[in-house]
């Protein structure tokens, strides 16, 4: 069974995870998110008090309406706060509220259902162990978007990638790419149920109008009416709406198999239609997902060999569906939630910008320090800085430089 080959997997075994374990991670994630930035505000603070007692700052100024000098009112840091940091649920929405900017950008280049797929299965295992705190998804979109075509086969230049989009530039879209690679554990390949819906529907199309006498497929076609290919096709573009955004945005590929997400999906397209190829797949009469029973050779005569048939047939496997369609279902429901996030108010997702925001800039509330987090970089030196410096080197130390093929030691 593909489930069965499914466990093998890293996906399976790296990023399978149940609802309470999930939880803590994202907890702990954002933990250390707020640790960090504790530590880049206790380090600006620190500036800003050195750089108020200095004499500079309280030197005084002619007045514009007076002769009288005005002193400079030196700012105390300690009276201003450390800025509210995000929750988890907080940051979860930020990271979904991206999530389905990254499928409309997606959608602007074209990219197969694969493609987005994969792109937002990155972002979310990225922030899955990184916080927002130190890592804005806004700054990861165009990067994991790239990623993505790489890895699913539909590569373009990076001159070509970055025609679509305003402004950007091939350095912006390579800028953290190795950090996301990482991020992700260098874990590419992603199993879709995309694929295995795919094969699904051929599957049920495929029996629905054979003529196999077959009694669970008589039955299953009697459930699903006069034109159950029709039902079928029907049931099957309502399905990929969902694996191409609610599973997306849900967590159900962390708690289910693309099997159980497929039939989840389907369960939400045609809830009579999911049950009924269950039932005919995985029913009381059906073989699938059972072991092959093995031959054994006789060895005293067609009569004992016909009382071991019997006996193998008492010993049958219970059916999975009983199993299953409970599994489904709550699949099912995990990604109907998933659609609370595309009515959540603008006003809320401002709000959590503006906290992040300032979380990340305590150099603009405290007027010292430096920004936290990718996309906030302060901007390199200068090359003529870069030059300067290496004029006032040592002669010794900068011809050894000068000699090494791969330059000086990286410090």
């Amino acid at each position: 069974m593909e489930d069965q080959l499914y466990t093998t997997t890293t996906q399976c075994k790296t990023w399978s995870f149940g609802p309470s374990t999930l939880s803590t991670l994202r907890s702990s994630t954002n933990a250390a998110g707020v640790r960090s930035i504790k530590r880049g505000w206790k380090r600006a603070r620190l500036e800003a008090s050195s750089s108020t007692n200095t004499p500079l700052a309280t030197t005084p100024i002619p007045s514009s309406s007076n002769s009288t000098p005005i002193p400079i009112p030196p700012s105390d840091p300690s009276s201003i706060p450390d800025p509210e940091t995000l929750t988890p649920s907080e940051e979860l929405t930020l990271v979904n509220y991206y999530m389905l900017r990254l499928m409309a950008m997606s959608d602007v280049f074209s990219f197969p259902s694969s493609v987005k797929a994969t792109a937002c299965v990155f972002l979310s295992r990225f922030h899955l162990h990184h916080s927002v705190h130190s890592y804005h998804p806004k700054h990861l979109l165009t990067t994991i978007l790239f990623l993505a075509t790489k890895t699913e086969n539909n590569y373009l230049s990076t001159a070509e990638f970055c025609k679509r989009i305003p402004k950007l530039t091939p350095e912006a879209v390579l800028k953290y790419e190795f950090k996301v690679a990482g991020g992700i554990g260098w874990d590419f390949e992603i199993r879709h149920p995309l694929r295995g819906a795919d094969g699904g529907i051929m599957e049920l199309l495929t029996a629905l109008t054979s003529n196999n006498p077959d009694p669970g497929l008589q039955a299953l076609k009697d459930k699903l009416g006069q034109t159950p290919s029709r039902r079928v096709t029907d049931a099957a573009g309502k399905m990929k709406a969902f694996l191409t955004k609610e599973a997306l945005v849900s967590d159900v590929y962390y708690h289910y198999t693309p099997p159980q997400i497929f039939l989840g999906a389907l369960y939400l397209a045609d809830k009579e239609l999911a049950e009924a190829y269950i039932e005919w797949r995985f029913g009381e009469n059906s073989t699938m997902g059972r072991p092959l029973k093995k031959k054994k050779k006789e060895k005293k005569g067609k009569e004992k060999a016909t009382e071991e048939d019997s006996s193998e047939a008492s010993k049958k496997p219970p059916a999975l569906a009983p199993k299953l369609i409970p599994a489904v279902i709550a699949c099912a429901d995990m990604m109907l939630k998933a659609q609370e996030y595309e009515k959540i108010p603008v006003d809320v997702l401002k709000r959590i910008d503006k906290k992040l925001h300032r979380c990340q800039n305590p150099q603009k509330f405290l007027g010292a320090g430096s920004p936290i987090g990718i996309g906030n970089e302060v901007a390199p030196p200068a090359k003529k800085h870069a030059d300067e410096a290496a004029v006032s080197a040592p002669p010794e130390k900068k011809r050894k430089t000068e000699e090494d093929m791969f330059g000086g030691a990286l410090r």
